[in-house]
């Protein structure tokens, strides 16, 4: 499970930074999150499935955020995609996408649903993850989304499977799926003596764009790995709330608050072409964060696993 920030900019597009697009693959599955103009180009210079895209999750309709959809989506249908896909965001999203299919500048050869969002709420879910979204804070409606890994099963103790005299095989395959077993030498072990408690899955959290606010709090709580925008550094703090938009330091008290695992902070204004004054603020508050760069990739490691 990994994420590869596509475009880590604010608002335009530069040489140095895309518009906003993260990518997450999970099991040789790649979901979307936002699709700033060139999201495919992006896309293109990664090592993700993209082809296996799917869902997309768009958080607002600010165009640094969605331009790049019609685009992604006429070059799916033109490499021959054919599997239905998915796409979430606010609403007024159906309409946009409708304008260019009116226009005939969007041909789809490939079944597209679009989901507005209106209400906080499941958006999909299997026996493998779920992703859910609440509403953040920004000037226009803008939602924040959680993806999280369905609980793992309790780490086995092959020591002391070894010294009860269990060899590796199917026996062992039956204790750590939750069944008792019998030996041929008629002794009997119960799988909770070598399993122990079921953990939680890895989980993923997307803020882009808010301002500091309480549902950001709650989305990231306990998550591994938080993406949140940092615009701009602490001297810009009015002028990030009244747009809508949060600071590193923002970023770091969310993730303080929310006790994340891991903090990386993108949506990095063109401004601030050193991105250590952004790392420098955040690391005051939250130690545990990195500044993106576009086509960074971020393992999302569950909490108690060291790092590598």
């Amino acid at each position: 499970m990994r994420i590869i920030t596509l475009g880590t900019g604010a608002g335009r597009p530069t040489l140095r930074r895309a518009s906003s697009a993260t990518g997450l693959e999970y099991q040789g599955h790649t979901f979307l999150f936002d699709c700033g103009e060139g999201t495919q180009i992006q896309l293109m210079k990664t090592p993700f499935h993209w082809g296996k895209l799917q869902a997309i999750f768009i958080s607002h309709l600010h165009g640094d955020h969605v331009n790049g959809l019609p685009g992604l989506l006429g070059t799916l249908s033109l490499s021959d995609r054919q599997e239905p896909l998915t796409v979430f965001g606010p609403v007024g999203l159906k309409k946009l996408l409708q304008v260019h299919q009116d226009c005939q500048t969007l041909g789809l050869r490939f079944e597209l649903t679009i989901h507005e969002i209106e209400t906080p709420q499941s958006l999909m879910q299997n026996g493998d993850y779920e992703i859910d979204t609440l509403p953040l804070d920004h000037v226009i409606p803008c939602w924040g989304y959680r993806f999280r890994e369905s609980p793992l099963p309790g780490r086995f103790d092959a020591a002391k499977a070894q010294a009860a005299g269990i060899p590796p095989g199917p026996l062992r395959a039956e204790l750590v799926a939750g069944r008792d077993i019998t030996m041929p030498d008629g002794r009997s072990f119960a799988s909770s003596d070598f399993v122990g408690p079921r953990r939680s899955g890895r989980s993923f959290v997307h803020c882009l764009d808010t301002k500091p606010c309480e549902a950001a709090v709650t989305l990231a709580r306990d998550t591994d790995l938080l993406l949140y925008e940092a615009t701009f550094c602490g001297e810009g703090g009015e002028r990030a709330h009244e747009w809508g938009h949060s600071t590193a330091r923002d970023g770091a008290e969310i993730a303080k608050a929310a006790g994340v695992g891991e903090l990386v902070l993108t949506h990095i204004s063109q401004r601030y072409g050193d991105p250590r004054e952004l790392l420098s603020e955040a690391e005051t508050v939250f130690p545990k964060v990195r500044v993106a760069s576009d086509l960074d990739i971020f393992e999302v490691r569950h909490r108690e696993t060291p790092e590598e």
